[in-house]
C-alpha cells in the first residue's frame, strides 16, 4: 500500500507544472456590444481578418444585428474588423424561433452555422442556454415543459455575410448542437438532445447538400456533448461528462468528465473518464492538440481544470485553480485558458483576488504561467490565431466585450 501511495504521489507531482513568478495585467475590451434585448453569445470565430460573434437574440432591433425579430428568438452572426469596425451581421430566423450555437469556417471561406428551431405553430419556448453561458448545461428540471426547439438546424454563410444555404431536420426531442466541424466529407454536429427525463449525446453528419444521416445518440441517462475536435485518421476526439455506462466503463462518481474517441460514422471507439473522489466533473471545452478545459465540484468548492493530453487519457500535464466557472481553453504556440477565479494562481504570486474575478491565462509546455490577465465581464468564449492573437468574449451583464491579447 505504501508503495502503491508513493508511485501514485510521485506521477502527480510529475504532472504538475513548475510555478514561474509573473505579474497580471489589467486588460480592458477593445470595444463593447450594448445589450438591445435578451442576447447570448455562445460562438467565437475567428478568420485572418475578422472576429464573428455568434449567439441567439430575442431583442426586436438591435444596433448590431440587422433586420427585425421573426419569432420568440434568432440566431445571429455578427462579423467586425480587430479594431471593432462592423464588417455585415446576418439574422438567422423567419417566423419560427430559432437560437444560433456553434460555427466553423470552411476552406472556401463561408462559414457553416448550427442551431435549433421550433417547428411552426408550437409553443413559445426560451432559448435554450448554450454551453458557454451556462457550463453545467441546462438541468432536467429546469428545461421548459413547452420547449420546441426540436428542428436541428444547419446554415452556411458567404464570408460576406449572404446565406448560401439553410438545412433542417426534425428530431425526436429538445435538441442543442454544442460543436460543428468541417470534415473532408461534410458537417459533423455533437451535441445534446432531451428526450422525456433524460439527455444523452449525439452525433449527426451532414453532407453540404443538406442531407442529414440518421442522429446516433451515446448515453441512457445523463450523457452531454460539450467539444469536439478532428483527428488525423477521420475520427472525432469529443469531450463532456456523464452519469452512464460508456463502452462498458462505469462511472466512477456522480458525474465523470469524459473523453471520447468516435469514429468518422459515429461509432464509439474509446471511453476516458475522469473523476475525483466526491465530486462531480466536466470537460467544457477542447483545443487543437488535445488541450481540454473543465470544472470540477466539490461540496462547498469548485475548480477550474486545464489538462494536456498526449492521447485520449494520458495526460501530458494538468492544473487545477480556485474558480466558480469552468475553464474554456484554446491553442496556438502556447495554450490559453479562461475562467473566473477565486483564489490564489501559483506562478502568479500578486494574484489575491477578493471577490471572484475573470482571467486570462498563457500556460506554458509543462503548464506553467507565462502571462496573466485580469479581464471585466464573465469569460463566454475565447479563441485564437496567429494574425490577430488571442480573442475572448466577456458578458458585463449589459454589454458583450471583446478583448483582444497580442
Amino acid at each position: 500500500m505504501k508503495l502503491k501511495f508513493s508511485i501514485f504521489l510521485a506521477l502527480s507531482l510529475l504532472l504538475q507544472p513548475v510555478a514561474n513568478a509573473t505579474s497580471f495585467t489589467v486588460v480592458k475590451s477593445n470595444f463593447d456590444l450594448p445589450y438591445t434585448g435578451n442576447e447570448q453569445v455562445s460562438d467565437l470565430l475567428l478568420t485572418k481578418s475578422a472576429i464573428s460573434i455568434i449567439g441567439t437574440t430575442e431583442a426586436a432591433t438591435s444596433t448590431w444585428i440587422a433586420g427585425t425579430l421573426g419569432g420568440t428568438s434568432d440566431g445571429f452572426i455578427s462579423t467586425f474588423s480587430n479594431s471593432g469596425v462592423p464588417l455585415w451581421n446576418l439574422r438567422l430566423g423567419n417566423t419560427n424561433n430559432e437560437i444560433a450555437t456553434t460555427a466553423a469556417l470552411d476552406s472556401d471561406g463561408s462559414i457553416w452555422i448550427a442551431g435549433a428551431s421550433s417547428v411552426a405553430g408550437g409553443k413559445t419556448p426560451s432559448p435554450t442556454p448554450s454551453k458557454l453561458l451556462n457550463p453545467d448545461n441546462v438541468q432536467l428540471s429546469q428545461l421548459p415543459v413547452n420547449s420546441s426547439l426540436t428542428k436541428l438546424n444547419l446554415w452556411q454563410v458567404s464570408a460576406s455575410g449572404q446565406l448560401l444555404n439553410a438545412f433542417e431536420t426534425q428530431t425526436a426531442g429538445v435538441i442543442t448542437p454544442q460543436k460543428i466541424l468541417v470534415t473532408p466529407n461534410g458537417i459533423a454536429l455533437f451535441g445534446d438532445i432531451y428526450e422525456k427525463a433524460t439527455v444523452k449525446g449525439f452525433f449527426v453528419s451532414v453532407s453540404k447538400s443538406g442531407e442529414f444521416v440518421p442522429l446516433i445518440k451515446y448515453g441512457v441517462k445523463q450523457t452531454q456533448l460539450s467539444g469536439a475536435i478532428s483527428n488525423a485518421d477521420g475520427s472525432f476526439t469529443v469531450v463532456g461528462k456523464s452519469a452512464d455506462l460508456l463502452l462498458k466503463i462505469k462511472p466512477l462518481s456522480k458525474v465523470d468528465a469524459v473523453s471520447l474517441k468516435i469514429s468518422a460514422i459515429g461509432i464509439l471507439q474509446q471511453v476516458a473518464r475522469a473523476t475525483l473522489k466526491s465530486t462531480t466533473r466536466s470537460w467544457d471545452s477542447i483545443s487543437a492538440g488535445m488541450l481540454q478545459g473543465g470544472l470540477v465540484k466539490y461540496a462547498k468548492k469548485s475548480e477550474a481544470a486545464v489538462t494536456k493530453f498526449s492521447t485520449l487519457g494520458k495526460p501530458i500535464w494538468n492544473v487545477r485553480y480556485p474558480a466558480n466557472s469552468t475553464a474554456l481553453v484554446t491553442s496556438g504556440s502556447n495554450s490559453w485558458t479562461t475562467f473566473i477565479s477565486t483564489g490564489a494562481i501559483a506562478g502568479v504570486p500578486s494574484w489575491k483576488p477578493k471577490s471572484p474575478t475573470p482571467i486570462v491565462l498563457e500556460l506554458g509546455k509543462k503548464g506553467e504561467v507565462i502571462s496573466a490577465f485580469a479581464i471585466t465581464g464573465i469569460p463566454v468564449a475565447i479563441s485564437q490565431n496567429n494574425e490577430i492573437g488571442t480573442v475572448v468574449i466577456t458578458d458585463s451583464g449589459t454589454s458583450f466585450g471583446i478583448v483582444l491579447i497580442n
